[in-house]
């Protein structure tokens, strides 16, 4: 893929092109009030903003990538504008998350191998559906900054896709076999932070989010999560006790691998996701190219601090060394 300027003043912009997909035209007019009037006014509103800047020292400016913005603020501009400069913020603030994202790197060999994450392909209304399965990561091999910048991989490849950016995502996140220990490796911190990034910097329309196995020992962290998120998000999530729970209440059964009673072969999942990461590889790595005034950036992201949950449930799982 041809790498983006981040020129924040280029000589000409490119003009604003309804997306290739009948379903995601109308889902974008449906659900966004994307009109063609509509989405070039605002995007001549965000280039003038980010050109008038001055924290603003570099960033990509074509319309693909400021419709990410713009859609998932509903096309409201001024929204859109925060959204951006907090997603900006945050990849500098948090760089062992969000830089120098290598898809060569060989540990992200292993971690597409290990079947962590599975993009599943599109659902009948178009949202891109994504299997998470935490308890398929090493956790003697892999940190956590490794696990969120093979998320932040994924999702940045799906950003790149307008449709993806229309219909959003649907996750299900499968927590069978997920040991104890591995709750123990996200300190409160770093939870914080991360759910931040998702509530307020991170340009993706969450749909729906299926949580299946949570163990029991667990559900007071995913409790103290999710009151972290933001009430929307919390709407959009469901749990379930066991895997055949949620096939009797979805109708995803076809695209999940065979292993679930699916249709798809897991090689041919990971050889897909092998290929994207290849494909988008020099475009996830331009993103560093994109700059914001670091004393801007201390002002719009100040860092969490620890509370009592570092020495209650969070802090007793970090102590634990049980499998």
């Amino acid at each position: 893929m041809a790498v983006p300027t981040v020129a924040k003043c280029p000589p000409n912009y490119d003009p604003y092109r309804p997306v290739d997909s009948t379903l995601h035209r109308q889902l974008a007019r449906d659900e966004l009030r994307e009109e063609t009037a509509i989405a070039e006014q605002a995007l001549q509103q965000i280039r003038d903003w980010i050109a008038k800047n001055p924290a603003i020292l570099t960033c990509r400016t074509d319309y693909p990538f400021l419709l990410r913005f713009l859609r998932v603020r509903k096309f409201a501009h001024l929204a859109a504008c925060e959204t951006l400069e907090r997603y900006l913020a945050m990849r500098q603030r948090f760089p062992a998350w969000f830089a120098t994202l290598d898809t060569t790197e060989p540990w992200v060999d292993e971690l597409i191998d290990s079947e962590f994450i599975l993009p599943l392909g599109r659902d009948a209304k178009g949202r891109q559906v994504l299997l998470v399965r935490f308890g398929r990561v090493d956790i003697d091999r892999f940190s956590v900054s490794q696990q969120i910048r093979f998320i932040t991989m994924i999702q940045e490849c799906l950003f790149e896709d307008e449709r993806d950016q229309i219909s959003g995502t649907v996750t299900i996140s499968d927590h069978s076999h997920v040991p104890m220990r591995a709750f123990a490796l996200w300190s409160f911190t770093d939870i914080k932070n991360y759910v931040d990034c998702i509530n307020k910097s991170i340009p993706l329309r969450v749909r729906e989010v299926h949580v299946l196995n949570l163990p029991l020992f667990a559900s007071s962290v995913g409790e103290w999560i999710m009151s972290c998120c933001s009430e929307k998000l919390r709407s959009r999530l469901k749990c379930y006790s066991s895997v055949d729970a949620f096939l009797s209440t979805t109708d995803l059964r076809p695209l999940l691998p065979k292993e679930y009673g699916g249709e798809q072969d897991a090689s041919d999942l990971k050889r897909q996701l092998r290929q994207t990461l290849s494909h988008h590889k020099d475009v996830l790595l331009g993103l560093d190219g994109m700059k914001l005034d670091q004393k801007r950036c201390a002002s719009i992201w100040n860092p969490s601090e620890c509370t009592e949950l570092d020495s209650g449930a969070i802090g007793s799982f970090r102590k634990l060394d049980v499998d």
